[in-house]
């Protein structure tokens, strides 16, 4: 059975448009290979990816044992080109074609559909996929965007929310969505594992929820805290005094609600000396209890990848001084959607000359669109990729 078609938004005509008279599923075709003639680096030589010889066998990209279909499908999502990277895919399972590559087709289209947030037609494709194979299908990760709201009134045990993407203006929503299930539970467990980017208006919008939930007699428990914490006194240590007030009370809330009362205190003084007002004084947390932690647990010297990766940012350079500082050097992808296609290249680059002395690299948890990329690129030939699991 052929999944259900969605209608993705419009992408620009000149993209998209078919011929009047053509076969669609040629004219798709067509136009994303032209859309990929536009792409910058695609024809950029292996030894400037490499920076010279680095003891490796030529690496060339797009020359592999990969379905074309899915090649091109990996470069069009790195540039951002989810409509037709959804076309595409969903032309190739309703053809057929593609042979032993059919399942990594069906699972580029579910973490699509994943990393775009669009559930509906997610669980279509996995009753479909069901139905085809005789499996189970991949499951939906729910986050805090995503979280049902209870319509009881009496309040549950416990509900575990994990927030993702950066701290600032964009995650109102999910902090509404915190609010509200505050009210149909006695224990929130906020997980900051798969925060990005934090904003001092991030802060005040955080430290307003969370004394929400403290006015409505929530009790809460911080998962993965330590590393928020330090995060938000960067921000205070560097900012200007008008301009982060919240993000100190902020910080003296998380410290409260992780029970460091002495580190309460020492940033306490520091907050009344810059501000010259008494600081709020420490209150010792309930006892709340934790869900147990997954029992795969990221080792502390793991580097864990953001949502995005660009070649805009340090990234690059930080993950390259980590791969150049432990070996093996084991990079955790398991919250990442997307690395654009100049990021690869900049990737593959800075660690080629690293396996030279023997260094192993390993990307875990990657998925099937950027595990694809990556082959693509000619990353496997210098790192382990192990796909994330369906």
């Amino acid at each position: 059975m052929s999944p259900a078609r969605s209608t993705p938004a419009q992408a620009p005509a000149k993209l998209v448009e078919t011929s009047q008279t053509g076969d669609r599923n040629h004219s798709e075709q067509v136009t994303a290979e032209q859309f990929l003639d536009t792409l910058p680096g695609l024809v950029m030589s292996t030894d400037f990816l490499l920076g010279g010889d680095v003891g490796l066998h030529k690496i060339e990209l797009a020359l592999s044992e990969t379905a074309p279909i899915i090649e091109e499908a990996a470069i069009l999502f790195a540039n951002d080109q989810n409509e037709i990277v959804e076309s595409m895919l969903l032309d190739a399972i309703e053809d057929d074609q593609v042979g032993d590559a059919s399942r990594t087709v069906w699972a580029m289209l579910f973490d699509l559909y994943q990393i775009t947030g669009r559930q509906a037609v997610f669980e279509k494709l996995a009753a479909d996929y069901a139905n085809k194979f005789e499996r189970s299908p991949p499951t939906w990760m729910a986050s805090a965007q995503d979280e049902p709201v209870s319509s009881a009134t009496t309040p549950s045990a416990s509900a575990v929310i994990a927030l993702s993407g950066d701290l600032d203006a964009s995650i109102q929503k999910q902090l509404e969505r915190v609010h509200k299930l505050g009210t149909s539970n006695s224990i929130l467990q906020l997980d900051f594992t798969r925060v990005g980017t934090i904003t001092r208006e991030g802060c005040a919008m955080l430290l307003e929820t969370l004394k929400q939930l403290q006015q409505a007699g929530s009790s809460v428990a911080l998962i993965h805290a330590s590393e928020l914490s330090d995060r938000v006194r960067a921000i205070c240590e560097t900012g200007l005094r008008e301009d982060t007030e919240a993000a100190w009370l902020l910080l003296l809330e998380l410290l409260q609600l992780q029970n460091r009362q002495q580190d309460f205190e020492d940033t306490s003084i520091d907050y009344c000396v810059l501000f010259e007002v008494s600081p709020p004084a420490f209150i010792a947390p309930p006892a709340v209890p934790v869900a147990p932690a997954n029992p795969v647990r990221t080792p502390e010297n793991v580097f864990l990848m953001p949502t995005l990766v660009d070649g805009k940012s340090d990234l690059i350079n930080e993950i390259t001084l980590y791969a150049a500082q432990h070996n093996p050097a084991i990079i955790d992808c398991k919250h990442l959607a997307r690395v654009d296609f100049s990021a690869a290249g900049q990737l593959l680059s800075c660690l080629a000359p690293l396996v030279k002395n023997d260094r192993i690299i390993e990307l875990h948890n990657v998925n099937q669109l950027v595990t694809a990329l990556f082959n693509v690129m000619g990353l496997r030939e210098i790192a382990r990729i192990i796909p994330r699991k369906e």
